[in-house]
């Protein structure tokens, strides 16, 4: 028999409130900012601890490259007579990090340098990444040394003004503080440890820089005419008394668009006359705005004793035209001046040795370091010329400075040159060819230790110098060249 179970008013009204009661619990939020805060709290919990984390791997990197650092510079240095792969293990090994080393360290010893280079990396255990699958982390640290230099070009200018006989420490003024400076730098470069790779253009310049005779040449230099000048009381030419206007120097007429070449001027220029603008001191200076040509430039010496004996010889004479002198240190570098650097060896090997004939190398040569180091004591002056170029007055008086002068014109303003030294200066830094511009202001300040400051590579690559701490900085400088450091 079928039974039916009714329910009774009683059991409708219990079933009711359990209904009422689940409709208020789904809608009660009592509670619910809980549940929030929780989930809040873990993830900050999880933040923390990954700072933490961090922390302690960026504790344990830096204590790696800093062993790394260690170890390169103290196996490089070239005075270091222990294996060097050697002794970056063992440096590794005392700090604890015998097994960070991936590989083995690279070491490159060329007797007049050598280059270290380490790769290493550490596991570091995470405390709190883990939670989200990270359990370690990895350091890696790589540090690289060097000690010596390979293959150099350095253009060392050095100002042969006559206010050089001035100041100093030595009874030549600054000039004799200058050569002794000079000779110390070229010693330094120059030693046979450095393997022979080094050459050192010797730049002197005053008023003019003198390129050499056998530069003016290769340029097609146009030399003024040679007359022959009465010289005696008589006053008349084909006796006993004349000479001839004489020809001992070799510099060139610049034209505007040199400037904005980091090469040799073009070919076809104007010899500068044998003249002078300013009284001299003919003890210890040389007749010439151009310095003479026993004062013309010498390249790519690589011969200390050479250079010393170059260096004694020189003579100091009129003007300061710096910005020659940057113009043809920066020639000298200039990978277009090759065919020069051929010519004056087929000339005579003397001039410039076979070895060398090839330089300078290209600007993106990796193996090669172009520099160039510039000293000054004094703001670059004006340009003058004389009208007439061959006047025998020439020889024996100075034109003077006078704009409306009957014997002399002004070609060029100071404020011009400036702006054309900066212009080389400029075209040296640039990127594409990166030259290393160090520079000395010689007992000088204001606008010629202003130039100075502004050619230089970088403010540490610019020194001010007095008396006898002129050698201290040539030597500095030729420190930093050869130095021991890190190359990363």
């Amino acid at each position: 028999m079928l039974k039916f179970h009714t329910h009774t008013p009683g059991s409708r009204r219990a079933s009711g409130q359990v209904l009422s009661a689940l409709r208020t619990f789904r809608k009660n939020e009592d509670g619910g900012i809980i549940v929030l805060s929780l989930l809040l709290l873990i993830v900050m919990l999880v933040m923390g601890g990954m700072a933490v984390d961090f922390m302690r791997f960026e504790s344990r990197r830096a204590q790696l490259q800093s062993v790394s650092d260690r170890a390169v510079l103290a196996a490089a240095n070239l005075s270091q007579t222990i294996d060097s792969k050697q002794v970056v293990i063992d440096y590794f090994e005392k700090a604890g990090f015998a097994d960070a080393i991936v590989g083995e360290p690279i070491v490159v010893d060329k007797g007049n340098s050598r280059s270290v280079r380490v790769k290493s990396e550490l596991d570091i255990n995470t405390f709190y990444l883990r939670l989200i699958g990270m359990d370690t982390l990895s350091a890696p640290a790589e540090a690289a040394a060097i000690e010596g230099i390979g293959k150099v070009e350095i253009s060392l200018v050095l100002d042969i003004s006559g206010s050089m006989r001035n100041g100093g420490s030595t009874s030549k003024g600054r000039f004799g503080d200058m050569q002794k400076a000079a000779k110390a730098f070229a010693n330094k470069v120059l030693d046979p440890k450095n393997g022979g790779q080094i050459t050192l253009n010797i730049i002197p310049y005053a008023g003019m820089t003198n390129p050499g005779p056998e530069m003016f040449d290769f340029l097609n230099g146009k030399r003024y005419a040679t007359p022959v000048i009465d010289n005696g009381p008589d006053g008349k030419l084909g006796t006993a008394d004349d000479v001839l206007f004489p020809q001992v120097s070799s510099c060139l007429d610049f034209e505007d668009s040199d400037w904005g070449t980091s090469g040799l001027p073009g070919k076809g220029r104007d010899q500068v006359p044998h003249f002078m603008v300013w009284a001299i001191a003919p003890a210890v200076m040389d007749w010439g705005w151009c310095p003479q040509d026993v004062s013309a430039i010498r390249y790519a010496m690589t011969d200390a004793a050479e250079v010393a004996t170059f260096i004694d010889g020189i003579r100091m004479h009129d003007g300061t035209g710096t910005h020659y002198g940057m113009k043809y240190a920066l020639a000298a570098l200039d990978p277009a001046t090759q065919p020069a650097f051929a010519h004056l060896n087929a000339v005579n090997p003397a001039l410039l040795p076979d070895e060398f004939k090839n330089r300078p190398a290209p600007w993106d040569d990796k193996e090669t370091k172009k520099i160039i180091v510039l000293m000054t004591d004094g703001a670059i002056t004006q340009q003058f010329r004389p009208k007439m170029p061959t006047d025998k007055s020439n020889l024996t008086s100075a034109i003077g400075t006078n704009k409306d002068s009957k014997r002399g014109r002004e070609i060029a303003s100071a404020g011009v040159n400036v702006n054309r030294f900066n212009q080389i200066c400029s075209l040296a830094k640039h990127p594409s060819r990166n030259v290393e511009v160090y520079t000395v202001a010689f007992e000088v300040s204001g606008a010629g230790a202003t130039q100075m400051r502004n050619c230089a590579s970088d403010p540490s690559m610019y020194f001010p110098a007095s008396g006898a701490g002129l050698v201290d900085v040539f030597e500095d400088i030729a420190e930093q060249i050869t130095d021991l450091r890190l190359s990363l």
